[in-house]
């Protein structure tokens, strides 16, 4: 007799449908038919007994939560209160910008791709979107004529807004910077912005735009962005930076804002002209005396979350006394003997090779004691090299020259002891401990892990971009960075009422839950169900149901 059979595989219920033989007189279980997961038998046995329904389902959980932040907030009011009115295919300009919004998000992609991906979602038949008309030139269009100002006047509404309903403190803010490759032609004049520079991900043969932005210390809610030059450095621009923050930050008081920011805008002039606290990192060769701080001075800092080696003194930098924090690092330390043993192994590669050559009778290379000088050199010129591998000159037998070279160990040990595992944080913060200053300054993790997640295509994505005039680069972060507000809004809902997982994991979960279309194939009428949920997926969806019940001022 046949009977069903549940197996579980990695917490997934898997369901076929067995007979018992005997075979070689033991009983036997034979599969019948493998039904698959619980949701696929679910399906298998509805359309079974309904083979006159015609079934269709689409993703609902992710855009529906969405939209219901963006109508807390009040998107579509707001950008259409800051932006010129714009209707086309009967749909107003900001519900297209927040459409885009949504996009990066969700399924991060071209504006001819954002019709299919709609498609796949619950929201044309939730908000009667003309999906007809929703081609890559009807975005483009609808992106067309927005000037800088009227963007940040919008990243100005929005984020006054949602400082008015939730408590993001704004004592401690992030700020970070950095740049994205473009395929923007060499000779497309139309775009400025996107020049050749010095490339993050290490595409410096393309042109590129930089991109600043200026978060709250929790949860890297972005309160103000700044596209700018893709050949201007850091340096150069920290001083807009500070304009900007000066200019956008809400109530702004320099004496209650601490600022956390990466060290490479640093230099004696900037570090000078803030106005407000700060916290950042610093080059240690530009204070040398530090590196003689033995490892045995550094005390153990109890953070939250693990201890860490610190010493910390009151030293002079560029001229003014500040908090010096110096942090040992044993991950930081293999890292860069890693680097080290690298460059050491490739720099003896060399010189065996130009000793080949050296002793090659047919070799055109210059013999003279002072050309191999010059050439020892530039083989040795990578950091510690020309102190750790030894070299002179010599004379073979047959009168031909050769190098030859020992690597001092005992000059490696010291240099890795003295110089390896070691960063510096500097900061004005006299009255804060060693372990909040510690603590405040690896927050600034959180807008570093953002700007990854904006070069990559799974989510929140910036890069690849698909446009290649300034004004639809800045419009296209907007919408980029919307999203990201949006996403971060939710993510703080959740946390509120009770979920603890990343805000990546919560949108992966949400996208799962998926909302069914049935209807008699002679009919014209449909209902809607949503597909069984598993614990997880219930107990977010229960959270986005409570979202606009209750005031949420936390």
């Amino acid at each position: 007799m046949a009977y069903l059979h549940k197996r579980i595989s990695k917490g997934i219920e898997y369901w076929s449908l067995r007979e018992s033989k005997r075979i070689n007189g033991k009983p036997t279980p034979i599969v019948i038919e493998n039904f698959g997961n619980s949701k696929a038998f679910a399906e298998k046995l509805m359309n079974a007994h309904n083979e006159n329904k015609i079934l269709k389902s689409y993703s609902h959980g992710e855009v529906h939560s969405l939209m219901k932040i963006s109508e807390r907030l009040g998107i579509e009011r707001i950008l259409d209160s800051v932006l010129k009115p714009q209707k086309k295919d009967s749909l107003s300009r900001s519900r297209s910008l927040l459409l885009i919004a949504l996009q990066s998000i969700c399924s991060p992609g071209s504006k001819r791709s954002l019709n299919s991906w709609i498609k796949t979602t619950t929201l044309p038949y939730d908000y009667e979107l003309p999906l007809k008309s929703l081609t890559s030139d009807h975005f483009w269009k609808q992106m067309n004529d927005i000037t800088e100002n009227e963007l940040a006047r919008a990243e100005d509404a929005i984020m006054n807004k949602i400082l008015s309903i939730y408590d993001f403190g704004l004592e401690k803010i992030g700020l970070d910077y950095t740049n994205y490759y473009t395929y923007i032609n060499s000779n497309n004049e139309k775009c400025n912005i996107a020049k050749r520079g010095r490339n993050k991900q290490k595409r410096h043969d393309l042109r590129q735009y930089s991109l600043a932005i200026i978060t709250t210390k929790e949860m890297g809610l972005p309160l103000c962005s700044f596209v700018y030059e893709g050949n201007k450095n850091d340096q150069t621009a920290f001083s807009e930076y500070m304009q900007i923050l000066k200019r956008r930050i809400p109530n702004y008081d320099p004496q209650q804002i601490t600022l956390i920011f990466d060290g490479g805008g640093n230099n004696k002039d900037n570090l000078k002209n803030i106005e407000t606290h700060y916290i950042c990192s610093f080059s240690l060769n530009s204070c040398k005396h530090l590196y003689d701080i033995d490892l045995s001075k550094y005390e153990e800092v109890k953070l939250s979350d693990k201890t860490v080696k610190a010493y910390r003194l009151a030293s002079e930098v560029w001229g003014v006394k500040r908090e010096c924090i110096l942090m040992y690092s044993k991950s930081l330390y293999i890292g860069q003997e890693k680097e080290l043993n690298g460059n050491i192994n490739a720099a003896i590669v060399l010189l065996k090779e130009y000793n080949k050559q050296l002793s090659n009778p047919k070799s055109r290379i210059s013999k003279n004691p002072d050309s191999l000088k010059n050439k020892i050199k530039t083989i040795l010129s990578k950091k510690y090299l020309d102190t750790i591998i030894e070299t002179r000159i010599t004379e073979n037998d047959d009168s031909t020259l050769c190098i030859e070279y020992l690597i001092n160990a005992k000059n490696k040990d010291d240099i890795a002891h003295k110089n390896f595992g070691k960063k510096l944080l500097i900061s004005d913060r006299e009255d804060w401990s060693t372990a909040e200053i510690i603590r405040t300054y690896r927050e600034q993790d959180v807008l570093e892990k953002i700007f990854r997640s904006t070069k990559e295509d799974d989510r929140f994505s910036i890069q690849p971009q698909y446009h290649y005039t300034d004004q639809k680069i800045r419009v296209h972060i907007f919408c980029c960075l919307l999203g990201l507000t949006l996403a971060t809004i939710l993510h703080k809902e959740a946390i509120r009422q009770g979920y603890g997982g990343s805000r990546n994991n919560m949108l992966d979960t949400l996208s799962n839950i998926r909302r069914c279309w049935i209807k008699d194939r002679d009919s014209s009428k449909a209902s809607y169900v949503l597909e069984a949920m598993d614990d997880e997926q219930e107990s977010l969806w229960r959270i986005v149901q409570n979202i606009n019940k209750v005031d949420s001022t936390l």
